[in-house]
């Protein structure tokens, strides 16, 4: 354990006529570069699954899509995007993870850099730091929506990390509208299946333990600890939802560039309304 290889110091101070002596860890150069990368580890590891789960949300709902009898597909398909993606798609995950995960380590980096910067009490290296936090926020974002389109794109084509992210670039422009719009509305809708389940359930929790009034002290407490649960749970499904939304749009878009009308995979309302509206 990293944080336990530190050497205790004690410093002593007066408060008043009363002596107070507080022991504190003080670690060597060497442990502190170890943290440093057991915290990188963390971001690229944790970025990775998240990573690999997209593509493996992604691959299933294109298999779905570029299917012609739709009802023939089945749970299978969930094995078999998995496999595909663990076994083809691991390289992309992971290159697209580490963008995400050196990103982090800057940020975290800035993080340690600010706490300094308020210890030497410098409005300006506070200034210049928090400045910093906030390009690299905002890129951070940026490029986690960029690696979210070129992982669509790396399950519908099977492409590379850089091939998959230059075509989702260019795909977004060929159709922001499109995007913009998609992106705009599965915002609103998964913001408000979010709250929707996490009130439901803390109602729930609450006629459930309206039985149990006189048992606890207070309510507030179980409450929000449920209702915070409920949220992550919440965002954790619902983010399912919001990539296969993502998935559906380009594989419409590649659906429609690839083929005519009558070839399309496209069915039902979405098949109407490119019959209706025709090919852009």
């Amino acid at each position: 354990n990293i944080a336990s290889m530190g050497e205790f110091s004690t410093k002593s101070f007066e408060a008043g006529n009363v002596a107070v002596s507080v022991r504190s860890f003080d670690f060597s150069d060497f442990v502190k570069k170890c943290g440093w990368y057991m915290l990188f580890c963390f971001f690229w590891s944790g970025q990775f699954i998240v990573a690999l789960g997209e593509i493996v949300f992604s691959m299933a709902v294109a298999k779905w899509y570029f299917a012609r009898d739709k009802g023939s597909v089945g749970s299978g398909t969930v094995c078999s995007a998995i496999t595909t993606s663990m076994w083809y798609h691991s390289g992309t995950a992971a290159f697209g993870s580490l963008i995400i995960a050196i990103i982090k380590m800057i940020r975290s980096f800035l993080a340690y850099l600010q706490k300094k910067a308020e210890e030497w009490d410098s409005s300006i290296a506070k200034a210049i730091v928090c400045c910093f936090q906030c390009c690299f926020y905002c890129l951070e974002k940026c490029m986690r929506f960029m690696n979210k389109n070129a992982y669509i794109q790396t399950a519908i084509f099977g492409t590379s990390f850089c091939t998959s992210a230059k075509e989702a670039f260019f795909l977004i422009l060929r159709n922001a509208a499109r995007v913009g719009a998609i992106t705009y509305v599965s915002g609103g809708v998964v913001f408000v299946g979010k709250v929707f389940i996490t009130t439901t359930t803390t109602g729930g929790a609450y006629f459930v333990m309206e039985g149990l009034r006189q048992e606890l002290h207070s309510m507030i407490g179980p409450l929000f600890f449920i209702a915070f649960i409920a949220w992550f749970i919440a965002g954790m499904f619902m983010s399912v939802f919001d990539m296969a939304i993502a998935t559906i749009l380009q594989c419409f878009v590649a659906d429609e560039e690839m083929f005519s009308s009558d070839e399309m995979y496209a069915e039902g309302t979405l098949k109407s309304w490119v019959d209706d509206h025709g090919s852009k």
